[in-house]
């Protein structure tokens, strides 16, 4: 297979060859992929002056061949009133198409449109909807929506201090927030368990009152708490506002993980170090999704000769941006480890790793490219993301020089 216009028309754009790129794109036909990159290119103006109506009627194209991405930019247009009349409620049917169509960030922004009232009148029900279903999606930034709106619209103080704690582990500031719940959290703390817990974590990793932190956890999970159980078990294992102590972590941690915590599991899988047990925690934490867990369960699973699953959750790793997992799995694709040697997988993690600044798989894909043929190595190239390197990797091997490089 050779490269189709679309993917010449990408790599038109990495080099900066815009002229050729629409040319290669106009090609491409009722391509909804090459129409979205077409009004991206009309939007911003690279090589022609920018022209946001042009942009609109491409994006409307690919949005009715079913891309998801040109219904967002669709929503983002009539959003701000670029090439269109502004429009807030044709906005938000954008962003609809565009949720349903797969759009993560579509779903955060019609939980927007609803939370503010814009394109339709406000329902915070919706918006809690849309919300929770980004955040399970993976989109941090609705995690502190959802804080929000429990802190200061539908008043569950636990439940905006859940969120917030949340937002602020995958890195969205919220320190100003969780400072502010603090106090509000004193009273309910008295009598509400989880209201002590959501305190206790807030004192403990974000007011540097670890000791006074340690203090409400320990009640909580006394109590049963599974979140405080894990937490104080953290604190604990670490010495941090309370005595060093791996045994009583080690308990703290089995009585949450029994409970169902994904998190203590992993913890709990992590202190096992290389034994049954360890496995047995990591597996029940990978099979939640806790991602940090799917390369230390296949290290395990390779320690015990598993190498068929071993290789499965290094895919999962590789796929969740794990550059370790990236790495294991090109490498057990190139070695037939776990299944059957697989080139094209290889490469493909290779220089997926480059998506997460690491060249480390560079000097292996080198290597291996010799052992491939041209399709084979730009197929590697569109699953990375990275078509403009295979591409170089191709045109490498056709020069008569390349052998003595």
């Amino acid at each position: 297979m050779t490269l189709q216009p679309y993917d010449r028309g990408v790599l038109a754009v990495q080099r900066g060859a815009f002229e050729e790129a629409r040319e290669q794109l106009e090609l491409a036909g009722p391509d909804d992929r090459a129409l979205l990159l077409l009004g991206q290119l009309a939007s911003s103006g690279h090589g022609e002056p920018a022209d946001p109506v042009r942009a609109r009627g491409l994006y409307e194209r690919a949005a009715e061949l079913g891309n998801a991405e040109a219904a967002h930019n669709l929503g983002v247009l009539y959003a701000t009133g670029l090439g269109v009349a502004q429009d807030q409620a044709a906005a938000l049917r954008w962003y609809q198409r565009s949720a349903e169509l797969g759009s993560v960030p579509a779903l955060r922004m019609v939980g927007l449109m609803y939370g503010t009232g814009q394109g339709a009148p406000v329902d915070q029900d919706e918006a809690e909807r849309h919300w929770r279903m980004a955040a399970a999606a993976g989109e941090a930034q609705a995690l502190h929506d959802l804080g929000t709106l429990f802190g200061y619209h539908k008043v569950d103080l636990p439940e905006a201090a859940s969120w917030y704690l949340e937002a602020a582990k995958a890195g969205i500031e919220a320190k100003r927030e969780l400072t502010l719940l603090a106090p509000k959290l004193r009273m309910p703390a008295s009598v509400d368990r989880r209201a002590r817990t959501m305190l206790g974590v807030i004192r403990a990793f974000h007011l540097e009152d670890p000791a006074g932190g340690v203090k409400l956890l320990a009640v909580s999970a006394d109590e049963g708490d599974p979140v405080a159980q894990r937490t104080l078990g953290y604190l604990v294992q670490h010495g941090i506002g309370a005595t060093k102590d791996d045994l009583r972590a080690t308990a703290l941690y089995q009585a949450a993980a029994e409970a169902g915590d994904p998190l203590a599991a992993f913890n709990l899988g992590v202190l096992s170090g290389e034994t049954d047990e360890a496995v047995h925690w990591l597996r029940q934490a990978a099979e939640a999704g806790v991602t940090e867990a799917y390369p230390r369960l296949g290290d395990r699973l390779s320690e015990r000769d598993l190498d068929e699953e071993a290789l499965q959750w290094y895919v999962r790793g590789a796929e969740a941006g794990d550059k370790g997992s990236m790495f294991a799995a090109a490498c057990w694709y190139r070695d037939g480890f776990g299944g059957p040697i697989d080139l094209v997988q290889a490469l493909r993690w290779y220089l997926a790793m480059l998506n997460v600044g690491s060249g480390d798989g560079i000097h292996e894909a080198h290597a291996i490219v010799p052992r491939m043929t041209a399709d084979e190595i730009h197929e590697a190239g569109r699953l990375s993301g990275r078509l403009l390197e295979a591409d170089l990797f191709v045109l490498r091997q056709a020069s008569p020089s390349a052998a003595s490089d």
